[in-house]
């Protein structure tokens, strides 16, 4: 599946800088006093990097399931396909937002602002995060200025989101900054976070131009136990991969791989027999 838009993936110099130092309000307390959270940065990014040394392959494996190592190296691939067709679009919005909580917000205009600038693989984005409280949740908007992009941005809407002020639960949506004009939402993306050691995130392609619209992604986290769901609109297909954080062991359950039957690998990713866990 192709990329929806090309991103940098990784940041490679952060220079955070603070554009303004002074605020007004009519509170005594001074408005940073009531600036709301952040949302976490865990809102807008799903940890799977067990599959990133692995996820390179240009296919699926095809030799059989007995072999050492393919059922954790298909689950790699798959797990690369699903990013590739959902979360494709989320390297600058991760590397932005990451970088707002070593900044001050200043209080302008009705909302807050966190403002700073990074440099992601020699190119730099500046950044206007405004926030601001609505009833019971925080309302956030991104906007991004770069030469880096085609065309380049002047105060894009890159991304916005809501937050319940509990941290319990929120949703964003990316546009597509290649139609800077035309606000097109490239993915929606929901987000639950009950307690310290429960989260889930559903990215959802809404992009009408991608061949990938409908596919969802939806990453959940108990415990140790990591889920990936992926559901393929085009095939009307889901896949389940499973993991565990700390030992590395896993399996997958996909239409088409191992009969149907669930497909487990070790700590060392080797092919094991499926027990009632992965």
């Amino acid at each position: 599946m192709p990329s929806m838009m090309p991103m940098p993936t990784r940041v490679a110099l952060l220079l955070v800088t603070a554009l303004a130092t002074a605020s007004c309000s009519d509170d005594p307390a001074g408005p940073a006093a009531q600036s709301p959270a952040l949302p976490p940065l865990a809102s807008l990014q799903a940890d799977m990097t067990l599959f990133d040394g692995a996820a390179g392959a240009a296919a699926l494996p095809t030799a059989a399931s007995s072999s050492a190592g393919v059922h954790f190296l298909t689950a790699a691939v798959t797990a690369g396909i699903a990013r590739t067709a959902t979360v494709a679009v989320m390297a600058v919005p991760v590397a932005t937002f990451a970088a707002a909580a070593s900044v001050d917000p200043v209080f302008e205009d009705g909302a807050f602002h966190w403002r700073y600038s990074i440099v992601s693989d020699g190119a730099t984005f500046v950044a206007d995060l405004a926030g601001r409280g609505a009833g019971a949740e925080s309302v956030w908007e991104m906007r991004i200025t770069t030469n880096a992009t085609n065309p380049p941005l002047d105060g894009f809407l890159w991304y916005d989101g809501r937050a319940q002020l509990t941290g319990q639960a929120g949703e964003w949506h990316i546009y597509d900054a290649t139609q800077a004009s035309a606000s097109v939402e490239l993915l929606a993306v929901g987000w639950t976070h009950p307690s310290v050691d429960a989260w889930t995130l559903s990215f959802t392609n809404v992009n009408p131009a991608s061949a990938d619209v409908g596919d969802v992604l939806t990453y959940e986290v108990a415990g140790t136990l990591r889920t990936m769901r992926f559901h393929d609109a085009s095939a009307g297909t889901d896949t389940v991969i499973e993991w565990h954080s700390a030992t590395g062991t896993g399996s997958i359950h996909a239409p088409g791989y191992n009969g149907g039957e669930r497909a487990c690998w070790d700590a060392a990713q080797n092919n094991t027999p499926c027990g009632s866990a992965p």
